[in-house]
């Protein structure tokens, strides 16, 4: 039993805005100094709407597991993130969550992961060969770039067979812009409408229309092909039982092609970063790569491979690409004795519970052997936990270890002078403020 402290409110505007203008300067760094400061049970309030930030294994367990289905998705913030994606798996709840779930989960039946480990092992030789292509005058490649590309390629070829390489710069630009706006959005204090306000809404409005009608095409092409729809997530939607709408089927495409490169393409971005900060960690995973005649036999195999697995944990425990999730409460309740009532918002973040000093030694070094010892339950959610927990935690983590491997057979990884003072830039996911340049020199 214990009750959620209350950090200072606002200066001066305090009594209106509640915790808005500290938490609008930034959600994370705020939100981390008041976890070392007030504990991981705290509330807040935006306006006058409250929160409360639950970031302790217990809490976290009785929120998303043992009585999830008090604490929906339906919170301000996704409704936000539905404005770009729609209504689709990611924001739905209810019985439009579990027939989208049901309809989509085939894709990731583990009986098609011998098809993933092949069509992401092709994958990853392909774009090593392009980077070999494209690197400039000094030997620097943009990481950030090319890991965005192959993670959209993946997900296009995993999910519609279709590497999607033609729509890549609609699809990555336009929808990094429209995350940027949503962020902007979410940040707003008063209802009123201002100059910036309406720019801001015109702007939103146009890039989405380009995000949808070129994902439009896409869906077009695919109605006009032979349909195989344990193959082809449009086709199963298309001939889902449910007769989903054509709204509704663009709402999923777009969930999953944000939710399977957007994501996993940050990870991997970080991942590159830590390696050139840490090359001790290259040289270790080349080691045992080598040790292992460079070979990988299937899906499986993978989980042998101890020093990529501990550094992957390591970068999703320090860059969670989900850092921040939210609930609301729909019947009065109470956490840790707290009372909760309805409408309430419950915040979550990854990124606390993952830096929570009472669990983790040293929270802000970075220490991949930290994994050789198993968490605390609850301390390591970095896809997120309960039943709304990621779909495609196993394909990530495959086309993650996959391309670094690789990546780490081929070359030496430096910091190139490009990339200065990066910071990190929390949005929606977790993004370095700035793209990540290395520099790549050929392995003999």
């Amino acid at each position: 039993m214990r009750r959620a402290v209350q950090p200072p409110r606002d200066f001066f505007w305090g009594l209106i805005t509640g915790h808005a203008l500290s938490l609008r300067k930034s959600r994370l760094n705020y939100m981390y100094a008041c976890l070392k400061q007030y504990g991981d049970f705290m509330e807040m309030y935006l306006g006058k709407k409250r929160t409360l930030l639950v970031n302790d294994p217990v809490g976290l367990k009785y929120v998303l597991f043992d009585h999830s289905k008090n604490y929906p998705k339906n919170t301000p913030g996704y409704q936000r993130v539905a404005e770009v994606l729609g209504q689709g798996v990611f924001t739905d709840i209810g019985e439009e969550w579990k027939n989208g779930r049901r309809a989509i989960a085939p894709t990731f039946n583990p009986s098609k992961f011998d098809h993933y480990f092949s069509l992401v092992s092709d994958e990853t030789k392909n774009t090593i060969l392009r980077m070999k292509n494209s690197r400039s005058v000094d030997g620097s490649i943009n990481m950030s770039s090319w890991s965005t590309r192959y993670a959209l390629h993946v997900i296009g070829r995993s999910l519609f067979n279709e590497t999607l390489e033609n729509s890549f710069d609609i699809i990555s630009k336009k929808l990094s812009h429209l995350i940027d706006l949503t962020e902007k959005k979410m940040t707003y204090i008063t209802p009123f409408q201002t100059l910036s306000k309406r720019a801001l809404l015109k702007d939103f409005n146009l890039t989405l229309k380009i995000l949808d009608e070129e994902i439009e095409k896409i869906i077009a092409k695919e109605k006009i092909k032979e349909r195989k729809p344990k193959e082809n997530m449009i086709h199963a939607l298309l001939e889902s039982p449910l007769n989903f709408t054509d709204k509704k089927i663009l709402s999923q495409v777009k969930t999953m092609i944000f939710a399977g490169h957007e994501t996993t393409a940050n990870v991997i971005i970080w991942s590159f970063y830590f390696l050139a900060r840490y090359p001790q960690w290259q040289d270790k995973i080349y080691a045992e790569f080598r040790d292992r005649n460079f070979s990988i036999s299937g899906e499986d195999d993978l989980k042998n491979f101890l020093t990529i697995n501990l550094f992957l944990k390591e970068v999703l425990r320090m860059r969670p690409p989900a850092w921040s999730f939210g609930r609301v409460a729909i019947s009065e309740d109470r956490i840790h004795g707290e009372v909760v009532h309805p409408g309430d918002l419950i915040s979550i973040s990854p990124f606390l519970i993952h830096h929570h000093p009472d669990f983790w030694e040293n929270p802000e070094a970075f220490e991949p052997d930290r994994f050789l010892k198993e968490p605390t339950p609850y301390t390591f959610i970095p896809f997120g936990a309960g039943p709304r927990i990621c779909m495609g935690e196993r394909l990530a983590n495959l086309e993650m270890c996959m391309f670094l491997l690789q990546v780490i057979k081929e070359f030496k990884l430096t910091n190139s002078s490009k990339s200065i003072n990066v910071q990190m830039n929390a949005q929606v996911s977790l993004r370095p403020d700035q793209d990540i340049y290395l520099e790549l020199e050929e392995r003999q």
